[in-house]
């Protein structure tokens, strides 16, 4: 094999190895908790866990003056719950 193959694979194999940074999780801020919830239902909806999708979406309805729960959205039914139920007390 020619030497620019041996010189490319050698390339590729130091930068792999000494030079390529590893990929750091991102970190995404969420908010606080807004109350103390107990874990298994929050304002009628069921939770997974720990309730903070619910408090999300609860503290993103709050801070967008959300009161129609046909303008909650997201990536998460537990968020859009939360969001649901800011605008039904709303």
């Amino acid at each position: 094999m020619s030497r620019w193959f041996w010189i490319t694979i050698f390339l590729i194999f130091f930068y792999n190895i000494f030079i390529k940074e590893e990929k750091k999780p991102v970190f995404i801020p969420s908010y606080a908790p807004i109350y103390q919830s107990p874990i298994g239902t929050e304002g009628g909806y069921e939770c997974t866990v720990d309730c903070s999708g619910h408090e999300a979406g609860y503290r993103w309805a709050e801070d967008n003056d959300i009161d129609d729960p046909d303008d909650c959205y997201g990536n998460s039914q537990s968020f859009i719950e939360g969001c649901r139920q800011y605008a039904d007390e709303h």
